[in-house]
């Protein structure tokens, strides 16, 4: 490499000139990271009911295993971007990308709920190696005019991630060769973790100049205060609220205000926090902090029992599954794509133009469920799902940009820090609820499912070649094995195995009216559930009316 004939020291100009001897492949492994991280969050999500099945566990287990992931990398978000100023970006990168890779394998070879449960928690942090560093890298590595393009190219890659997420974990577990079933979903992500490893030496190392000592004990006392608040969320409703869980969630408001004391105190003093707490004094930041929770918790709350809905209680493959999510997650690309021009045409109100295409989404998916009925023709559904997906795509694409325009410069880090883990956190914390209102509404209406479905049954008992003796304990069989089936039970009696091509009138009797009342049950747990995001969602509409009027003032 020739010397340059100005001033800039040598290591410097090099460093300068590295990104532009393989720009593409170093833009290769960082959008590939990307999409490593975020589809996989997606393709584990359709899986789920095959994770249950498959490791005899209940709701509330599976539930963990998704929540735990989301947890451990919202806790680890900050102090993997600190890890990487200090350390270097490529090197946390390829840690992250490394860790990543060895833990989907282990998640694909585990064998109980429990296993899996604390190898998603040690993938969760080297998720969080990952997605700091990206960012880092691209403003470390481009220059100003050019980043306008790479951010777009990165949104590009999450939101194709998220809409092609769903299909993919269905096109595996539909493929499932060698009988892998769920396994596959994790180790799908182990050829993308080797192909991200070979390619990343491209990648030129980085660092900030800032070297001060970085803030464990604010960490430490973060990642306590998010735990003792997520986990009652998540395991309450399982164990009926005891008193330890209950305390826990208590003690999570004082433990987490002393977090935000000690930031404090560190920025009084001139040193570097673990978390620049000053950032939430200002509205706008909180009001699009705010907006991403409201919006987080209910998306993921959506995709997880949407895919219950589908799987368990319509019996659709996963695949099938994934190709009806299809269609919300193109709205959402498509949205991200657009935004910028319609906010060109009418500034910071296309927050508030997605915000209420969101809401009426939710309500438009439930309006159309209960029209179709608990025997569902889904295509009627397609045009509800696209509109969710335009709604949120012209939220999240341009928020993070209208929330950090009002960010000071020495602040961009720590204010993309915290939005970011803000919207894992929103996740876990979405996970949790619905799991209380889900398994609420599931429970209430098993009962009415199978009452209904038995009543209708008892007047059909001779296409089933039964005699109203035979049919009376092939009712009893059936009352005996729907829990299992509607979830409030791990396994089913054996003599409820059991399918609608069985020979015998009762089996087929009992196969019928399982498959009927688990239909229902599900579908008005569903509706119910569209229903409360509906209503949860408005509130995110004033939100961003005020932000869109904050940045006109501005």
């Amino acid at each position: 490499m020739n010397q340059p004939v100005n001033s800039i020291p040598a290591p410097l100009a090099q460093a300068a000139a590295e990104p532009r001897q393989r720009p593409r492949l170093m833009l290769a492994v960082m959008l590939l990271s990307v999409f490593m991280a975020v589809a996989n969050i997606f393709i584990i999500n359709v899986a789920t009911p095959s994770i249950q099945r498959g490791l005899h566990a209940d709701f509330y287990g599976v539930q963990f295993v998704v929540s735990a992931y989301t947890l451990s990398y919202a806790v680890a978000l900050i102090i993997g971007g600190r890890l990487g100023d200090r350390y270097g970006r490529r090197k946390m990168l390829l840690i992250g990308v490394a860790g990543f890779t060895l833990t989907s394998l282990l998640c694909g070879i585990s064998g109980s709920v429990g296993v899996l449960t604390a190898i998603r928690v040690l993938q969760g942090f080297s998720a969080a190696l990952i997605s700091p560093q990206v960012l880092s890298l691209i403003q470390a590595q481009y220059p100003p005019e050019k980043r306008g393009m790479i951010f777009g190219l990165y949104g590009a890659a999450q939101g194709l991630a998220a809409s092609t997420g769903q299909l993919i974990g269905g096109l595996l577990l539909g493929w499932n060769p060698w009988h892998l079933d769920w396994r596959l979903v994790f180790f799908f992500s182990v050829p993308i973790g080797l192909i991200i490893l070979a390619m990343a030496p491209f990648v030129p190392e980085s660092r900030d100049s800032d070297r001060s000592r970085m803030d464990w004990f604010g960490a430490a006392v973060a990642a306590a205060g998010l735990l003792l608040l997520v986990y009652p969320l998540v395991q309450g409703q399982k164990e009926g609220w005891p008193a330890l869980l209950v305390i826990s969630l208590i003690l999570s408001g004082p433990v987490l205000a002393v977090f935000v004391w000690t930031q404090r105190r560190l920025l009084a003093k001139g040193r570097r926090p673990f978390m620049n707490v000053r950032l939430f004094g200002q509205k706008a930041f909180s009001l699009g902090l705010a907006v991403i929770f409201l919006m987080m918790t209910a998306q993921a709350a959506f995709f997880l029992i949407t895919a219950y809905l589908l799987q368990m209680g319509h019996g659709f493959s996963a695949l099938k599954s994934g190709l009806i999510i299809l269609p919300m997650g193109i709205g959402y690309f498509l949205a991200s794509l657009l935004s910028p021009k319609l906010a060109g045409k009418i500034g910071a109100h296309v927050l508030t133009v997605g915000s209420v295409l969101t809401t009426v989404g939710y309500f438009a998916v439930a309006l159309t469920i209960w029209a179709t009925g608990w025997s569902p023709n889904v295509w009627f559904w397609l045009p509800a799902l696209v509109l969710l997906g335009i709604g949120q795509g012209f939220i999240a694409a341009p928020l993070t940009n209208v929330v950090l325009s009002k960010v000071e410069k020495q602040d961009i880090g720590s204010g993309s820090g915290i939005l970011t883990t803000g919207m894992q956190l929103a996740s876990a914390i979405g996970i949790g609820l619905i799991g209380i209102v889900w398994m609420s509404s599931l429970s209430h209406y098993a009962n009415q499912a199978e009452a209904r479905t038995e009543l209708e049954l008892r007047q059909h008992l001779t296409s089933y070649a039964l005699s109203e003796e035979q049919g009376q304990t092939a009712l009893a069989r059936l009352r005996d094995c729907f829990p299992a089936a509607a979830g409030q039970a791990q396994a089913a009696p054996g003599a409820c195995k059991v399918t609608a091509s069985a020979a015998g009138g009762a089996e087929r009797l009992v196969a019928d009216g399982v498959s009927q009342s688990n239909a229902r049950s599900y579908t008005s747990a569903f509706i119910l559930s569209m229903t409360v995001l509906g209503f949860y969602t408005m509130l995110i509409i004033p939100m961003t009316v005020a932000l869109a009027g904050r940045k006109r003032k501005r």
